[in-house]
């Protein structure tokens, strides 16, 4: 075996390995905004399950009014539940990532701005201070979205659109980073994790399902990711090394492998 091969390899493996020993530990933060938060906490339970991360959970003063706290919880299996006006963190250095499910018109706003009145605000910017990193779900913030028009709003006001706008863009050259409620699990692989969830590998089409080929060696749970929520046939070569966390995934999700 050539010395590149055997580097990638024990390479593959060791990623593994540290996978297992690291605790990935997740600050959800959910505001009182509706737009979008049931398609992002269905997101933020897979990105939990796959990476086999925690979470505590901050809701805002008015997302503890709004929105119900034990269900929340109990769909993430979050370890932690914080109330603002109740409750403050002891030390937010100790989460891998902070996550805004429901990023409001206000918050946005006034963490544009600075304006650090409020206890999910002064977070997140403590956060970004600290160089964690922080992912928040604009559709409640973008009056542009579709649950807004859901709503019969149509804003036709090219000024008030465009300060909207600008707090988005400005959180985002303060280093938040900005997505749509679904696609919350593709950011934080992306972003936190550090794989993408889009896949170049081939993909022979058949008459029953699509097969993908996956002929690297080893494979690892980054090539299998991508096909959870798909009906893909994966197809690898019975000389090539599945990783223990890839088999987990594999074994979690029921994924159909063929092997020669």
């Amino acid at each position: 075996m050539r010395d590149t091969d055997l580097d990638k390899r024990l390479s593959a493996l060791v990623e593994e390995i540290v996978m297992r020993i690291l605790t990935r530990r997740f600050l959800i933060v959910i505001t009182g905004g509706t737009i979008g938060l049931d398609a992002a906490v269905d997101e933020l339970e897979k990105t939990l399950v796959q990476q086999k991360a925690s979470a505590d959970l901050l809701f805002s003063k008015a997302a503890s009014k709004i929105h119900d706290v034990q269900t929340i919880k109990d769909k993430l299996n979050a370890d932690k539940v914080f109330i603002e006006g109740r409750d403050r963190i002891d030390n937010i250095k100790n989460y891998t990532g902070m996550i805004f499910a429901v990023l409001t018109r206000n918050s946005a706003a006034k963490a544009a701005n600075l304006i650090l009145d409020a206890y999910v605000v002064e977070i997140m910017i403590d956060a970004l201070m600290l160089g964690i990193p922080v992912i928040a779900s604009k559709d409640a913030a973008d009056i542009k979205s579709p649950g807004w028009k859901d709503l019969g709003y149509f804003c036709n006001n090219k000024s008030l659109v465009r300060s909207f706008d600008e707090n988005i863009s400005r959180l985002q050259n303060f280093g938040v980073h900005i997505c749509s409620s679904n696609k919350i699990l593709e950011t934080i692989e992306s972003v936190i994790i550090g794989t993408s969830l889009k896949s170049k590998k081939a993909v022979v089409t058949s008459d029953k399902a699509s097969v993908i080929v996956l002929d690297k060696n080893p494979v690892t749970r980054k090539d299998i990711i991508p096909y959870l929520d798909t009906e893909t046939e994966i197809y690898i070569p019975s000389n090539v090394l599945i990783t223990p966390l890839a088999q987990d995934i594999i074994s979690d999700f029921n994924l159909k492998i063929v092997r020669d």
